[in-house]
């Protein structure tokens, strides 16, 4: 897609570079969190915890709520929420020209539709009432998911990005541009000093006596 900018004259042009490549990440993402969730039931079901590390280990659980056990009930309008909040991503990406932000982006939507499968192909009590498979263990913490761990580090990373990172470098470089623009706009535009065919920046032409 290409966009005017500037004064929007002919061949000045900014475009947003093609975003089909994170396509397969998307895909793969979705993809792990799924084969992960299904290798959980099928492995952990009525079984003991399996332990990992002295605070990690595999307990399977399922969950009607937010992410990381929370919200337990509201699964429909969560999913709701979750729908509107893709598609709001999905334009993002689209719309972003950082390759960095539009990258987190699919990380958040990746995360976001793992969890949303479950709520539609695991309900038993109408549409969207699905519980999210949970089967990852931090004792000190939660329990979640491939899913989970993909919205809450895409969101960490891209408030990262824009607080001490590229993000912020650019950030502030545009608002340093438009501090400039609206003097040169209060100014008048460029002082007649600067302006070389102005009479007092210099003559042309013969000079006079």
């Amino acid at each position: 897609m290409t966009v005017r900018t500037g004064n929007g004259s002919p061949g000045e042009t900014a475009t947003t570079p093609s975003r089909f490549w994170l396509l397969p990440v998307l895909v793969l993402c979705v993809v792990v969190d799924q084969v992960t969730k299904v290798w959980a039931v099928a492995a952990l079901e009525d079984q003991p915890p399996v332990a990992i590390l002295p605070t990690l280990e595999f307990d399977l659980h399922y969950n009607s709520g937010f992410s990381f056990g929370t919200g337990q009930g509201a699964g429909r309008w969560i999913a709701l929420l979750v729908i509107a909040l893709a598609l709001y991503l999905v334009r993002l990406i689209i719309t972003e020209k950082s390759t960095v932000r539009a990258l987190l982006f699919t990380l958040i939507l990746a995360g976001a539709l793992g969890n949303l499968l479950d709520r539609v192909f695991r309900a038993e009590d109408g549409f969207l009432t699905g519980d999210v498979v949970d089967f990852i263990d931090v004792s000190w913490f939660a329990i979640f998911n491939v899913a989970d761990i993909l919205v809450v580090g895409g969101v960490i990373a891209f408030a990262l990005f824009e607080l001490v990172g590229p993000g912020r470098l650019r950030h502030d470089h545009d608002h340093e541009d438009d501090d400039d623009e609206d003097e040169d706009e209060e100014s008048g535009g460029p002082s007649m000093a600067d302006d070389p065919t102005s009479i007092d920046g210099g003559r042309t032409g013969s000079s006079g006596p």
